[in-house]
């Protein structure tokens, strides 16, 4: 499995130097970095310590699925094919999808 949270800072971060979005979104990119921080601290600190194999690689699998959609996203804003407010919706379900995961996580 291919490390992931790498992707999604890339995304933040092109996100949060982009002029092209709004202030909003990269106040959303800010929090998608701590949150993405937060889940790989959890992972590294707690996630491979406590929860059997079956059971992280279900969370990590579904991480994935939400950096895969946030990268997806980006891909279409940046190409035309989404507006700027479709994107930020788009982002802010990300952020939060992201935010949910880690408390789901934390609670094994």
């Amino acid at each position: 499995m291919a490390v992931r949270n790498s992707e999604a800072l890339e995304v933040f971060l092109q996100v949060a130097a982009d002029s092209r979005v709004s202030w909003r979104a990269v106040e959303l990119a800010g929090r998608g970095i701590a949150a993405d921080a937060a889940g790989v601290i959890w992972v590294m600190s707690a996630g491979k310590l406590s929860l059997d194999g079956e059971k992280l690689t279900d969370l990590l699998i579904e991480q994935g699925d939400l950096v895969d959609a946030l990268a997806d996203s980006w891909r279409s804003f940046d190409g035309g094919d989404i507006s700027g407010t479709d994107f930020e919706m788009r982002l802010e379900g990300f952020v939060l999808g992201l935010e949910g995961w880690i408390s789901r996580a934390a609670r094994g």
